[in-house]
């Protein structure tokens, strides 16, 4: 099956006035499948924002090609438009001192749709994102959370195929992220939407998407499976509770044997370690066990996209100091 998406050796350059030109995005390549959500992961500065921007038609781009169901962003971009709604940082596609019933209706007008004929999915949207109480409330007046919910049930109005979400999670609180992220599931599994998300929330990552792109300065440093990156590292993670905090010496013995260990920085004595190999835990519990150091427990954690994802930027800093 064809993906609805396809981005190929995608370059985008700024020309920046009396300065040398910058390159944002550098041969990215990535496709995404009906129905999919798929992350769009990165630092600040990777060129997330740029590609999203690149592949919605808002910027033109120097190298490579974008395909929207088939059409070139370059030479067909408004037929790959009909097909592509997005919702940018900083729920830009909603105009705050219309009500959230207006903000719907005034949408499906400019995408040429009668609100007439929306009536019923607009009322199944207010539902479905539970805004029917506030469906007449101006929506400046609404909290982040809220505001960020009508901003994606504009995207959903004009029934498009692809949602493009750039940070959707940004400044909300736990509860009100959680019913996004349900949200989310929701309509890829039950109105086959597709999703292109780029966040830096790992939590959003790692409950929504199947698969994913990391872009570090602009290049691809991971393309796979949320599973398999998970899986990417061999390093293992435990949490090491002493009865004391380890004196200096035996901190840099274990650190000698470990990718990593590092201390709790409010509680005595818990440590959480990195190895390279289970066989590492050995010389670990050698070292303790022949300083009388006295061991209160020991539990493994589950590798952390996080972490993971921190690691793999690290080392593409890393390699470009070492060069």
């Amino acid at each position: 099956m064809e993906p609805i998406l396809k981005v190929d050796q995608l370059k985008k350059i700024y020309s920046l006035k009396g300065k040398k030109e910058f390159i944002a995005v550098d041969d990215v390549s990535f496709s995404v499948n009906r129905g999919e959500i798929f992350g769009l992961l990165g630092p600040n500065g990777a060129g997330k924002t740029s590609t999203i921007k690149c592949i919605c038609g808002l910027l033109k781009y120097e190298g490579g090609e974008i395909l929207v169901k088939g059409h070139s962003m370059k030479k067909e971009r408004s037929k790959g438009l009909r097909h592509i709604s997005a919702v940018l940082e900083g729920n830009r596609n909603i105009y705050w001192r219309m009500t959230v019933r207006e903000n719907l209706e005034f949408f499906t007008g400019i995408n040429g749709l009668s609100p007439a004929k929306t009536r019923g999915r607009l009322e199944g949207l207010l539902e479905q994102f539970q805004l029917v109480e506030q469906r007449d409330t101006v929506v400046n007046n609404l909290s982040r959370g809220m505001k960020q919910k009508v901003a994606i049930a504009i995207s959903l109005i004009t029934d498009k195929d692809i949602i493009l979400l750039d940070e959707p999670t940004l400044g909300l609180d736990v509860g009100m992220s959680q019913e996004l992220r349900y949200l989310l599931k929701t309509i890829a599994k039950e109105e086959g939407k597709t999703i292109l998300l780029s966040t830096h929330d790992m939590k959003v990552v790692e409950e929504t998407c199947n698969r994913l792109i990391i872009i570090n300065k602009g290049k691809r440093i991971v393309h796979d499976t949320v599973e398999n990156v998970i899986k990417l590292t061999n390093q293992e993670n435990y949490l090491l509770k002493l009865k004391d905090s380890l004196e200096r010496n035996l901190y840099e013995q274990i650190k000698a044997k470990s990718k990593n260990i590092k201390s709790s920085n409010d509680r005595r004595g818990i440590y959480e370690l990195s190895l390279f190999h289970p066989n590492d835990l050995y010389h670990v519990m050698e070292i303790l066990k022949s300083n009388n150091v006295e061991l209160v427990s020991i539990d493994r954690i589950n590798n952390r996209l996080e972490d993971i994802f921190i690691d793999l930027v690290k080392e593409v800093k890393d390699d470009e100091i070492s060069v």
